[in-house]
């Protein structure tokens, strides 16, 4: 069972507000508030950065997620591994895979420990298209990050938001 707030009477000069607490397993409205709001943002810098890299004449931002999921863990991992790394359904990976082992930045090879197993080894040109990608992505996830850096909590971060999405 879990302790939410579910009342806050804020004064906006003061830093601490008067709060009600109950016990309840369901989120509150404020909880929800900032989950709804968590999600649009999120999409919104994916959309932004995905049409960035797409201008820029790169591939998919998905692209970049598994390309970096692998040089994290060291350059390879076996498929089940980079499902759980990633947020990829294992059968969309299944397929994502297979388009960057054709265009030539992953590789399946034998498991060292297992020779019935295969993993996914990032190559060369995946790790450079991967640093290239980055060039777009780092800097805009930068300036995006930075803007919810300068919110004086989350009241402000939904505001600031809802303000972003426009009316439902």
């Amino acid at each position: 069972m879990n302790f939410h707030l579910i009342k806050s009477d804020q004064d906006c000069n003061q830093k601490q507000g008067k709060h009600e607490v109950v016990k309840n397993d369901l989120p509150t409205e404020f909880e929800t508030e900032i989950w709804v709001a968590m999600n649009r943002a999120t999409r919104r810098i994916q959309s932004d950065i995905g049409a960035a890299l797409k201008d820029a004449g790169f591939p998919p931002l998905k692209w970049y997620d598994v390309l970096w999921s692998l040089e994290r863990h060291g350059g390879q991992l076996r498929p089940y591994e980079l499902a759980q790394d990633t947020i990829f359904e294992q059968s969309n990976l299944s397929h994502l895979s297979k388009r960057l082992m054709a265009e030539g930045l992953l590789e399946f090879i034998e498991s060292d420990s297992d020779r019935r197993g295969k993993v996914l080894k990032v190559t060369g040109k995946g790790r450079d298209l991967r640093k290239r990608m980055w060039s777009i992505y780092g800097p805009m996830l930068h300036e995006r990050l930075r803007a919810f850096g300068k919110v004086d909590g989350w009241r402000t971060f939904i505001e600031a938001e809802q303000d972003q999405a426009g009316p439902d």
